[in-house]
């Protein structure tokens, strides 16, 4: 399918810039330069293989990974680590998205065969950087000290149709996200526990700071749209606010946002604030949750009174206790 408003110079331009951030993180990564690896990266930044997804919600995370797997290079003496972009376009504006492939040698020799990738680049207060990343490897665990290629190096990730991704539209992932929460809390209000499953993608993930739970079907839910309702009641509010902090695209249809809950009754916060996070996956026009994170203290879910706690678990701490069970 042909893409009439990018024009080739603006495809040769893509590749450039792709190319050029690629360099850089190139050598940033085997002269272990930590100020620029960290700030080469928007967070959360998601980065797939072929077995398993990780987000990356802080540089200290991304700076391990980095760490390790440049002691690994060098441990084999890779003195060659040379990332060739095979494709590039821009998606809109501020997005960037293309392949590359990965050589990895000891002068001559190749120390790891080969291996594609696919990349997103959001541009930043002007400045390009990384937003997604897919590898033909087979690693399944974090952080990923060593490259274990799959299939040849060849690419097995889904092709999602071009029309498909929200990054053409220069949408504002932090309007969307503001928007999805506050259609939330008026459903809340409302009481209305069909709009609500209607935001909600079967199965999907429910995560406390020290419970995980999978929700099936619409009844798995119930409880926690009807405590909800019985809070709203008790405590007489009026203003049930979800206020958004950050949001970033982090696939063609995903988005991750971050945000802050109160109760509040005439002007006064009678619950929270409660710390969120939820990921968003969008189909045709329509965004549903696909994983909710609470700063909840509760040690069951669901429950009949939240007790706020004081912090918003990491993703790669749920992903952790989820892999051990």
């Amino acid at each position: 399918m042909t893409k009439p408003f990018i024009s080739k110079t603006a495809e040769q331009d893509a590749r450039e810039i792709y190319q050029s951030v690629l360099d850089m993180m190139t050598d940033a990564l085997m002269a272990n330069d930590e100020p620029v690896l960290m700030s080469g990266v928007v967070y959360p930044f998601r980065v797939s293989t072929i077995e398993e997804e990780f987000i990356i919600e802080s540089a200290l995370d991304w700076l391990e990974c980095t760490s390790l797997f440049r002691k690994n290079l060098l441990a084999q003496g890779v003195n060659h680590y040379i990332r060739l972009v095979t494709d590039a376009e821009f998606l809109s504006e501020n997005y960037i998205r293309g392949s590359h492939i990965t050589h990895t040698m000891r002068n001559a020799n190749v120390v790891v065969p080969p291996y594609e990738n696919r990349v997103a680049l959001t541009r930043v207060d002007g400045v390009w950087r990384f937003s997604e990343l897919d590898s033909a490897l087979r690693n399944n665990r974090w952080p990923i000290s060593s490259a274990q290629v799959a299939h040849e190096g060849r690419k097995s990730w889904a092709s999602d149709l071009p029309e498909s991704d929200i990054r053409r539209t220069n949408a504002s992932p932090k309007a969307i996200y503001q928007n999805f929460i506050n259609e939330l809390s008026a459903i809340n209000m409302a009481g209305d526990f069909e709009a609500w499953c209607e935001k909600c993608e079967f199965p999907h993930y429910v995560h406390i700071e020290q419970v995980d739970e999978v929700i099936d079907t619409p009844e798995g839910i119930r409880p926690f749209v009807e405590m909800m309702s019985d809070q709203i009641k008790t405590l007489e509010i009026d203003h049930l606010k979800r206020q958004a902090s950050h949001a970033e695209f982090i696939s063609a249809t995903q988005l991750c946002g971050y945000h802050m809950t109160t109760f509040e009754s005439k002007g006064e916060v009678r619950l929270g604030p409660v710390a969120g996070r939820y990921i968003l996956n969008r189909t045709g026009t329509a965004w549903r949750m696909h994983s909710v994170t609470n700063s909840i203290s509760n040690t069951e879910f669901p429950y009949s009174q939240p007790e706020p706690g004081d912090a918003l678990i990491s993703l790669r701490e749920i992903q952790e206790r989820t892999l051990k069970k």
